[in-house]
């Protein structure tokens, strides 16, 4: 479970700077939220770390490997890293149990492991009597944690959320941030979590991140 560093890194997207010359250390296993209003570039921070864009200049290390920088960039599918993106992305014609399969053969697990891996995930996220379901049969809850367990899938060493309950009920989000935090505990993966929502990023992280047009203002101690 590695650190994670962010070192004078900077984005634009043409004529806007979306990430400003950004610094920051991820405590091993911590879950840090990043929390700003929207355009901030809290999500860009999240695909920059998850290779998914290049910056402009600066540097991202994962644990003593440098994985960004001027001559180096390791692709995604090389940096152990799960993601959650806003609107969760579940493919409408697979199943809970399809979902976690093709993510664990796009990984080359043998057969018999990947039967393994899904029956813990499945239990893990209470999700073992809806293996056979279809996103459309399933709730609000049970749909985020399909997208929870395929991203555990493949055992990553990075967690990163954006924005992952910004599509439920008030009621809903509580229950879910509550479930977020225990597998934190559980599981001690180096999380990073994006949120406009300060309640919801104070009660989830360990640290929080304030982000403002780019540029890290200052990090923030919680009580979670």
């Amino acid at each position: 479970m590695p650190r994670i560093r962010f070192s004078k890194i900077s984005k634009r997207f043409r004529d806007i700077l979306a990430v400003r010359d950004f610094s920051l250390e991820i405590i091993e296993g911590e879950m840090l939220a990043l929390l700003g209003p929207s355009g901030s570039g809290k999500t860009t921070l999240l695909r920059l770390l998850a290779g998914l864009e290049r910056p402009d200049s600066g540097s991202i290390w994962i644990g003593d490997r440098l994985v960004t920088g001027p001559a180096t960039f390791v692709p995604p599918q090389e940096r152990k890293i799960g993601m959650i993106f806003q609107d969760l992305a579940l493919w409408p014609h697979m199943t809970v149990r399809g979902h976690l399969d093709f993510v664990l053969k796009g990984n080359k697990f043998p057969r018999e492991e990947r039967k393994t891996r899904i029956a813990d995930l499945l239990g893990t996220m209470d999700l073992a009597d809806r293996a056979k379901a279809y996103p459309y049969e399933l709730s609000g809850g049970q749909k985020q944690r399909v997208a929870i367990a395929r991203a555990l899938a493949i055992n990553p060493e990075i967690l990163l959320l954006d924005e992952p309950l910004a599509s439920l009920d008030q009621d809903l989000q509580v229950r879910m941030t509550d479930e977020i935090v225990r597998l934190n505990k559980q599981l001690r993966i180096t999380t990073l979590y994006v949120t406009h929502d300060r309640e919801e990023a104070f009660r989830v992280a360990d640290r929080v991140a304030l982000i403002q047009s780019g540029t890290l203002e200052r990090v923030v101690e919680t009580s979670a």
